[in-house]
């Protein structure tokens, strides 16, 4: 599981999973079944037989009425909607997962239109039934870029300085989350000078908790070890509870009750 931490206004650090290049292939795979439904109904109306091909104008249409009705909306579906939808396309909505630059904002239309560009709709605008291949083939390249990425960039993320985060990430954590642990009403501190860590201390202990729970491995274990030993070094301790993760939750508690 990539994640990547972002600063918010109020300077905590605030840690989003990125998204898998999976829920990425899904969300666009679930744009083009709506487009699909969208050429369906128009070619329906229009009586279309192949909305795509220079020389299917059924009933008399002209080309204009197909490169304007069905090839530009295709084509700059992506980057408007982005745009307006700061990062979401319906695809990426179903799939919870949206674009922001790296430092976490949304995107502008600078960023949109440079993912756009490497993309490649547009070669939609050509007549040429060949379009298509080169259309798969550049979406091929963009899932192979963006496997092997350690941001999981596809290249036009690269260019745009963008990335694509979940929406609901199980790392992240707010200040009211430590503040909603307990109260003076049903919990007695048990380290009375925890009052000397500070907010950011406490939002550090409360993350490697969570990471310790939710991905237990020999690095996030061996951090916490030495969070839990620092902690209790600072508190004067002669040495650190024997369960370090208990301390430390321990520790988080008494802090949110004494400094209410």
């Amino acid at each position: 599981m990539k994640t990547i931490e972002f600063e918010s206004a109020q300077n905590v650090k605030v840690e989003y999973e990125l998204a898998s290049v999976g829920q990425r292939t899904v969300a666009a795979m679930l744009d083009v079944i709506a487009f699909f439904i969208y050429f369906l109904i128009f070619s329906l109306i229009l009586g279309l037989s192949n909305p795509f091909g220079g020389d299917a104008i059924g009933m008399g249409k002209t080309m204009f009425v197909v490169l304007l009705l069905v090839k530009i909306p295709w084509i700059f579906y992506n980057p408007l909607i982005e745009y307006l939808t700061h990062g979401q396309s319906l695809g990426k909505y179903i799939m919870g997962i949206r674009v922001v630059t790296i430092s976490g904002e949304r995107p502008g239309l600078r960023e949109v239109f440079t993912r756009w560009i490497f993309k490649g709709d547009f070669i939609w605008i050509s007549a040429d039934p060949f379009t298509v291949l080169i259309w798969m083939a550049v979406g091929l390249v963009g899932i192979l870029f963006a496997g092997t990425s350690q941001r999981r960039q596809r290249m036009g993320d690269a260019m745009a300085n963008t990335i694509v985060i979940r929406n609901k990430s199980s790392m992240r954590y707010s200040l009211r989350d430590v503040l909603s642990i307990k109260s003076q009403d049903n919990y007695s501190p048990i380290y009375a000078n925890a009052t000397r860590f500070t907010d950011e201390d406490m939002l550090l202990i409360k993350n490697t908790i969570q990471r310790v729970r939710l991905n237990p491995n020999p690095e996030t274990k061996k951090f916490a070890i030495e969070l839990a030993n620092e902690s209790a070094r600072l508190l004067g301790l002669d040495e650190t509870p024997k369960k370090r993760l208990e301390f430390l939750q321990t520790l988080l508690q008494d802090y949110v009750v004494l400094t209410r």
